[in-house]
């Protein structure tokens, strides 16, 4: 709703009837110009133009298309929390691609709840976006086999969907953790420790059984390597960090499981000057100021993959293909300030 500049009042948004009557034409003829149709005269169309822009009309694409009984171009990603960098990459890369689709991306953050979610999907299932890109974080996704039959399309990504078979996007988790025990085995680390988000999350779970895995593949003594699990934010990654360092038998070697954790391991790394070796699952942008070693997980690599997951699905919704795509990653090359 506009507001009146003199009596700052709201008022009613122009219609394509106001248009139709100031260009002195039926809103039929109106909408034929507005819908780019040939049979209107040169004369006619310029009337028509000149009334949208004196009165500022918008066209509502998504009620038109609703009428029609199509879906939208809009696509939904549904993510957990935007303030984490992971997901505003993950974001970023999957709207580069679908945008040269001609698709349009709109966002909602869930929070980790569940229940959250599921409102959030019937909303903008209601709203007829074509798709659904979903980190997921509830525990049962069945009452959306219907809504594909219907012809909605969707991608989980980053975690499997629960009670749904259905096209995922994951990454490597525990060939991931792998690179990170055999480079801080590299760097001659002895005693190693694995900081960790809730086991409750399917990626963390699934760090936390690749370091155990990489202990018992590489006949590591299980009294040096130590799990820390539970670590949700930067400030709690910040205190795990310094207790390590202050055990009586030194940390030499710390895995951070995701972006947020390295971040928190960083800084006490650079406020202490230490020679803490470490390395971060998660790509993050002050990981080479603080000297932390990190895969090439970049979250916007894994939405563009994501997108195309997504746009190829869009082609057969119902169909019972399924596939899952998984994203190797690997350590990035030495970057300046790590040795």
């Amino acid at each position: 709703m506009r507001t009146d500049l003199t009596t700052n009042q709201p008022i009613a948004h122009p219609t394509l009837a106001d248009v139709a009557a100031i260009a002195g034409v039926s809103i039929k003829t109106a909408s034929r110009v507005l819908n780019g149709s040939a049979n209107v005269s040169a004369d006619t169309e310029d009337k028509v133009k000149k009334a949208v822009s004196l009165v500022g009309y918008r066209s509502n694409r998504i009620a038109r298309e609703l009428r029609g009984g199509s879906l939208s171009n809009i696509i939904g990603m549904v993510i957990s929390d935007l303030a984490n960098p992971f997901y505003a990459g993950l974001a970023a890369g999957a709207e580069e691609s679908l945008s040269k689709a001609g698709l349009e991306l709109i966002l909602a953050t869930a929070r980790d709840n569940g229940e959250r979610e599921k409102v959030l999907i019937e909303s903008l299932l209601e709203r007829r976006v074509r798709g659904l890109i979903i980190v997921p974080s509830a525990e049962d996704y069945s009452y959306l086999h219907i809504e594909r039959r219907r012809g909605f399309s969707f991608v989980f990504v980053d975690r499997p969907a629960p009670y749904l078979d259905a096209d995922t996007v994951l990454v490597d988790n525990q060939g991931g953790i792998n690179a990170c025990v055999d480079k801080l085995l590299s760097l001659g680390c002895k005693r190693i420790a694995l900081i960790a988000d809730n086991p409750a999350i399917w990626t963390a779970a699934e760090r936390i059984e690749g370091f155990k895995k990489a202990i018992v593949t590489r006949k590591l003594d299980s009294d040096n390597s130590l799990i820390i699990s539970g670590i949700h934010t930067s400030i709690e990654a910040e205190q795990a960090t310094r207790e390590l360092l202050n055990q009586k038998k030194k940390i030499d070697g710390i895995i951070a499981a995701n972006d947020l954790i390295a971040f928190g391991v960083g800084q006490v790394k650079s406020a202490l000057n230490s020679n803490l070796n470490v390395v971060s699952f998660d790509e993050f942008p002050s990981a080479s100021l603080m000297g932390v070693h990190t895969l090439n997980h970049d979250p916007q690599r894994l939405g563009r993959l994501t997108a195309d997951v997504i746009m190829k699905r869009m082609d057969d919704p119902t169909a019972d293909n399924y596939q899952t795509a998984v994203m190797q990653v690997a350590i990035n090359e030495e970057i300046q300030g790590v040795a």
